[in-house]
């Protein structure tokens, strides 16, 4: 059994439904799969947004209602159609023949809400009175993510990192003080939770600091009420028995960088001076971690170099039953001369539909873990959850440099918003730096978009990067745009074998 299987302990019931019930009017969605589904947060590289929106209340009584003209549609199998709307809450529904049907009854005719399957139409967004698009209504964030930069050293010598090195790392009394403040701020901001991620560098050649400011966090949430989820980042080299040892007991999440098999990740994730370091990675996850119950997460760094081999990583990771995303690479000062890295549009998009088709193969053997939406961690920044922002930076996150300033961001760590970290200022310090992390309604090219609550415009750093605006679409738009219908597609397939099809 894996490591994943024993965590999520998922109530997963497959729900048989005869083929007769094709006559009867039925949509399957991600929400309605029940408790399992969410049961593991998807974790990125970075800050994704924790912030959907909602949809105001619709007046159903005497209201003609009809299809919208921006929803996706899709034929999957045994008369099944995948709808998806932009201001779907929780990704695509999947009808049967009757509610496909009926469906199609409101496109043709515009007409009030008769049977249960048209007010389910409603609840998806795929039906709305006419003339009328559905109303957004912010809603308010529960979570405060903090990325703590524990160190600037590090064991390996990535050539896409964004860390200049150094042997200089936190303190413990800075470290304290940074916990002390974020709780403050938290509770005083009225957050219900916070979210640490331990970062560097290797975060654990630091590991002694790890616990201690571990310890001061459940010592702070016993007093606030606050709840709190940590993650530590690292690259797996150097894990021992007893720090893995911790991480069982604590069930923090570890979060392990993996790009590739072999020659792959090591291109990638060489050692200083050069070497691999695959065989080490391996070796803590299959001879260390595999045995434990360990809350393991697996990120993969696709760049232009690694997306041909990226079909047999998943492969490989999806044999092993464990969780992963997939983040693209990001150009930083340091790996600029790096071309070969670069996000070229046919060769990601090659690679990461090669990688899906491994995924596709594994949810009709059965050999898939069923009870998480696909949609999240298999394209970057992209969510299930509909959402106005791609990540929380002058929002709801912040990042704490290993001097105790603050940063918007991880990769502007040497442009500091404020020298000292204050819990009453930290959200409005955050919002006035210079990152502009828009709304994607601000966007130009990206207001009428299906995709537009999904991708949200992609990351506004690199965009800012590429293109010198804020307020214009990713320059990756073209993948999303090529891989999202994709990705639709896959999480259709999921919702159809969960419930037994």
């Amino acid at each position: 059994m894996s490591s994943l299987d024993r965590l999520e302990n998922v109530d997963e019931q497959v729900l048989p439904l005869s083929v007769n019930s094709l006559s009867t009017p039925q949509l399957l969605t991600s929400k309605s799969v029940g408790n399992g589904i969410n049961s593991s947060e998807t974790d990125c590289d970075c800050a994704c947004s924790n912030t959907p929106f909602t949809i105001a209340a619709t007046n159903l009584l005497g209201t003609t209602f009809t299809t919208l003209s921006e929803t996706y549609t899709i034929p999957l199998r045994q008369g099944y159609q995948l709808a998806f709307s932009p201001f779907a809450p929780a990704g695509p529904s999947v009808l049967n023949l009757a509610a496909w049907q009926r469906y199609q009854q409101f496109q043709q005719d515009a007409q009030p809400l008769k049977e249960t399957i048209d007010h389910e139409l409603v609840q998806q967004n795929l039906l709305a009175p006419i003339g009328h698009l559905p109303q957004i209504q912010p809603a308010a964030s529960e979570q405060l993510t903090v990325w703590l930069h524990v160190t600037n050293a590090c064991n390996l010598d990535c050539p896409y990192c964004y860390v200049r090195k150094s042997s200089a790392h936190m303190g413990l009394k800075t470290g304290l003080d940074a916990v002390d403040k974020l709780f403050a701020a938290a509770h005083r901001q009225g957050f219900s939770r916070i979210k640490l991620k331990y970062a560097g560098g290797e975060a654990t050649l630091h590991f002694s600091l790890i616990q201690k400011l571990h310890e001061r966090a459940m010592e702070l949430a016993q007093k606030t009420g606050l709840a709190v989820r940590e993650v530590v980042l690292s690259n797996g080299v150097t894990l021992t028995p007893a720090i893995l040892d911790w991480f069982e007991a604590t069930q923090a999440r570890l979060m392990i960088s993996l790009d590739g098999l072999g020659a792959v990740h090591d291109r990638q994730r060489p050692h200083k001076g050069g070497g691999s370091s695959f065989d080490q990675v391996m070796h803590t996850l299959e001879n260390l971690i595999q045995p434990r119950q360990i809350d393991l997460h697996l990120s993969v760094t696709v760049t232009g170099a690694s997306a041909p081999y990226l079909a047999e990583l998943v492969k490989w990771i999806l044999d092993h039953g464990w969780p992963f995303s997939l983040n693209f690479y990001r150009q930083t000062s340091l790996s600029a001369e790096r071309k070969d890295f670069e996000l070229e549009e046919q060769t990601i998009i090659e690679g990461m539909q090669a990688a899906y088709r491994v995924i596709e193969q594994a949810i009709e053997d059965g050999t898939l873990l069923l009870s998480r939406p696909l949609v999240d961690g298999l394209l970057d920044k992209v969510q299930s959850q509909a959402h106005t922002h791609t990540c929380g930076v002058g929002q709801t996150y912040a990042v704490i440099t290993h001097t105790g300033q603050l940063a918007q961001c991880q990769m502007h760590l040497d442009q500091p918003v404020s020298e000292h970290l204050e819990a009453y200022e930290l959200l409005p310090t955050l919002a006035h730096g210079p990152i502009q992390n828009l709304s994607v309604q601000e966007k130009s090219e990206c207001q009428t978009c299906t995709y537009r609550y999904r991708c949200t415009g992609g990351c506004p750093v690199e965009t800012f990067r590429v293109t010198g605006r804020w307020d214009v679409k990713s320059p990756n738009c073209v993948i999303y745009q090529a891989l999202y219908p994709e990705l639709l597609r896959l999480e259709g397939l999921r919702l159809l074998k969960f419930y037994g099809y």
